[in-house]
């Protein structure tokens, strides 16, 4: 090959990657997005206080790590206390939607026999996950059920 034919292929090359690299997402390091909602409970029945919390994730995930942590302030939950925690070694059945305090088939709760706590009205929380190396979360509110 002639050096005229080599430079064009480096050229294009580089036209290539620059492409690539500023106009794709495939270097992007994948995070789960979670929209959290609140839902009319089921039935009325229960004593819960606030309205059920669901969260649907962007796709079907094996988590192995599910945590809810306290955001602000509460006068009855010290800040940064954890409320519910479960961990799978090998990862859940896949998810897309669980709620608040839900048994997630596949994981353990990460100290034996601890049981999530009841969410407090008009607080605010965050939800933290983990399926192996892709992690994601989000802040939630909670709202009281009217009487």
């Amino acid at each position: 090959m002639r050096k005229r034919e080599l430079i064009w292929i480096v050229v294009l090359l580089l036209v290539g990657w620059a492409y690539v690299h500023y106009f794709t997402n495939w270097g992007a390091k994948k995070e789960i997005v979670v929209i959290p909602s609140l839902r009319p409970p089921m039935n009325r029945g229960g004593n819960a206080s606030v309205f059920p919390v669901y969260f649907t994730l962007d796709d079907f995930y094996h988590l192995t790590s599910v945590k809810v942590t306290e955001v602000e302030t509460n006068p009855s939950i010290p800040a940064g206390h954890t409320l519910w925690h479960l961990v799978a070694s090998e990862g859940s059945d896949g998810m897309k939607l669980f709620t608040y305090g839900q048994q997630i088939p596949g994981m353990e709760p990460d100290l034996k026999g601890a049981r999530p706590e009841p969410l407090q009205t008009n607080a605010t929380y965050r939800l933290e996950l983990t399926a192996g190396k892709i992690k994601g979360g989000t802040d939630f509110h909670t709202k009281p059920i009217p009487k």
